[in-house]
């Protein structure tokens, strides 16, 4: 049977089919071994009715000695500015139904950031090309992993890893010094290095003469001690950590899109951890594997990262674009020149003449002899990558033919790079197929330029500030009501029902953990459940609790002391009113939010009422009132974030003290004063500061 031929495109606009055949059945000629015949495809869709279906840009190329650098940065500045065009002049996209297939009759839209996507076959144009989205403002994401290990966020990571396992890797050292995690400038390492003699090796000593303070010395203290637990951290953990410590997700707010860097740095971080999975390496072996993932001719998996909900430009190299399509497609970087010779260790395989190799430059002949095909097989498959890149659009292709126009052709067709082969196949093909493009600056919807930015603060007054910034952002932002008590002398015990903290195993079973004690959190637990009117339950409730929280044999008191409290005569007048239990409250106050866990709150006639449980020991007068002391700015903390977070006025803050002799009640006689302390020790961050400490103390 004839083999069968699948020629209809479902995907593409008819004049990008149109254009696609035209330009590919001059480049892709059947070979043999290498490359099959072109076989032109059928389209199915219709032409968007807004925006050239086909668009070039620079189609003469640039003439004299224009660097290839330079021609980059032309390329993504036209680049950029197209873009811009885009949207202003409001290009049509095909609009897709929930299910991926094209909607009835074809319906179009508005172009939108997320619907360009801009392929480059090579890394090499990828900071050019950021550089000029970056100067017009336009969001963008690179998305597949080859591409976000070219990426300078990236590469500074990794250089500070690179230099933390190699003391003697100089270059990886400056270039982690003068990257934004340790923001060391030039004159910082010129003071460092020149005037006062301090090596590039973080192993060696400070030199004399350089202050602690010193930008210089404190990274290099940094990663020294990095080095020294490097051995014992996967290099996951290793990359968390100097993220972690540097403030590398939080500088990125500094950046136009932190959204896009905190992706990078998260997908990094999950390869490395799923590279240590799979192969238990070491800190250096990684290092390689990464060196492999941005090596240029290195063949990776392309990743695809999606983000759909961030609308920007998405950037990614061809290869990861396999399988993919686009609503606009911007295909740039084609002035790349193709790779040439292998360098290093090579070895391939001749047909007749068996296995050779190079080594050194020194090649054997049977490798000498597979030059030719090897050639050949490269450049058919660099076109096959051209026609990918090129069948990824679906309404609009854009083809940037930014190249050095060269004083005479290359001695082979396969040393020409793809801007050069398109531009040669246009001249052969109908110029009504694809429109030069002339982009204005000032068509972009996106300033071009950003303001300039202001002179750098004096020295001194900057770290002023940011001791000052500092400062603010380690007080605590968060407040729980139980720690608004004063800091134990160091003989005298916590008191169990201010010290909430989690178990120490290390205690027996009923003497640690939350509310003090387990039997604490077993009546809690109970009275969470039980009928506060009737008492039905509280057997039940009491068992299950005490098996719980490990004091089996000890029901009976969990029993008797839930009895108590429902006895209680606050508690038994709360059964008359609307009321709530374990309710969770959290409230801002000032910058901080005070939080808390009320055990009872009911509706009076005179207000809200907070109930609060107490497991005591003894019924002793004095230490009772000694007790409510130390518990008055925690009730008024619960009555603050409860008034604050209902609306209602609180009446009355009431403890409820179980003990052996049954429940004792005592109340905040100066309710208002107590809510007005808290909120004055909570607005000015005394109250944080107060609860690191007793943390610290009883910790």
């Amino acid at each position: 049977d004839p083999p069968v031929e699948l020629t209809a495109n479902f995907r593409t606009a008819e004049p990008v089919v149109a254009w696609t055949n035209a330009v590919f059945e001059q480049l892709i000629k059947a070979a043999p071994r290498s490359q099959p015949a072109y076989q032109p495809l059928e389209a199915v869709r219709p032409a968007p009715p807004v925006g050239p279906p086909v668009g070039l840009l620079c189609a003469g190329g640039h003439g004299g000695k224009m660097s290839a650098e330079e021609v980059r940065r032309r390329e993504a500045a036209e680049v950029a500015t197209q873009i811009g065009e885009i949207l202003a002049e409001r290009w049509s996209v095909g609009e897709r139904d929930p299910d991926g297939g094209a909607a009835h009759g074809e319906q179009w839209r508005d172009a939108r950031l997320g619907d360009i996507a801009v392929l480059l076959p090579a890394r090499t144009s990828l900071a050019a090309l950021e550089d000029a989205l970056d100067e017009a403002d336009i969001p963008y994401r690179a998305e597949s992993s080859s591409l976000v290990y070219a990426t300078r966020a990236v590469r500074d990571l990794v250089s500070t890893v690179r230099a933390i396992d190699d003391p003697t890797d100089q270059l990886a050292l400056v270039t982690a010094l003068r990257s934004p995690l340790f923001g060391c400038g030039d004159d910082d390492l010129f003071r460092w290095h020149h005037d006062h003699g301090g090596r590039w090796n973080h192993q060696a000593d400070v030199p004399e003469g350089i202050d602690e303070t010193d930008p210089v010395a404190d990274a290099m203290t940094y990663l020294k001690a990095c080095h020294r637990d490097r051995a014992w951290l996967a290099p996951s953990e290793l990359l968390e950590r100097v993220v972690r410590d540097r403030r590398l997700l939080e500088s990125a707010f500094a950046a136009p899109r932190p959204h896009d860097l905190w992706r990078r740095i998260r997908f990094v971080i999950d390869q490395a951890r799923a590279w240590t999975d799979a192969e238990q390496g070491s800190l250096r072996e990684w290092l390689r594997w990464v060196e492999r993932q941005a090596d240029e001719g290195g063949r990776v998996v392309e990743s695809v990262l999606p983000e759909t909900d961030d609308d920007s430009v998405r950037i990614l190299t061809v290869h990861a674009a396999k399988g993919l399509e686009f609503p606009i497609v911007v295909l740039s970087g084609l002035s790349t020149q193709p790779r040439g010779n292998r360098t290093g260790v090579d070895v391939r395989f001749h047909p007749e003449e068996g296995v050779g190799y190079k080594v050194a430059g020194t090649e054997t002949p049977a490798y000498e002899r597979t030059n030719p095909l090897d050639e050949q097989l490269d450049h058919h498959e660099r076109l096959r990558l051209l026609y990918v890149a090129c069948t990824r659009a679906r309404d609009h292709l854009v083809v940037s033919l930014h190249r050095r126009v060269r004083g005479s052709a290359p001695d082979s067709e396969a040393n020409y790079t793809n801007a050069e082969l398109l531009a040669r196949a246009r001249e052969d093909i109908d110029p009504d197929l694809w429109v030069p493009l002339a982009p204005r600056a000032a068509a972009l919807p996106f300033p071009q330029a950003s303001p300039p930015a202001p002179p750098p603060p004096d020295w001194d007054d900057w770290r002023a500030e940011l001791e000052r910034r500092l400062t603010g952002g380690s007080r605590p932002r968060t407040v729980a009501a139980t720690a608004l008590a004063p800091v134990e002398d160091e003989e005298v015990p916590v008191d169990p029902g201010l010290d909430k903290r989690p178990r120490d195993l290390e205690l027996p079973p009923w003497n640690k953990g939350r509310y003090g004690s387990a039997i604490g959190r077993a009546v809690h637990g109970a009275l969470q459940t039980v009928d506060l009117a009737t008492g039905e339950g509280i057997e039940e409730a009491a068992a299950a609790q005490a098996a719980a929280e490990g004091v089996l044999g000890r029901e009976g008191t969990v029993a008797r002391l839930c009895r108590d409290a429902l006895a209680s005569p606050v508690v038994v007048e709360a059964t008359g009113h609307p009321f709530w239990r374990e309710a969770y409250v959290a409230v801002p106050v000032g910058d901080t939010t005070l939080e808390g866990y009320l055990d009872l709150l009911f509706r009076a006639d005179d207000g809200l009422v907070v109930v609060d449980y107490k497991v005591a020991g003894g019924a002793d007068e004095a230490e009772l009132d000694e007790r409510l002391v130390r518990y008055r700015l925690q009730g008024a903390a619960y009555a603050l974030a409860a008034a604050e977070a209902t609306g209602e006025p609180v009446a009355r803050c009431v403890f409820v003290f179980l003990t052996e002799a049954g429940a004792v009640e005592r109340q905040i006689a100066d309710l208002d004063a107590a809510v007005e302390e808290v909120r004055e020790m909570v607005s000015s961050g005394e109250a944080g500061r107060a609860a690191q400490q007793r943390w610290e103390t009883v910790g």
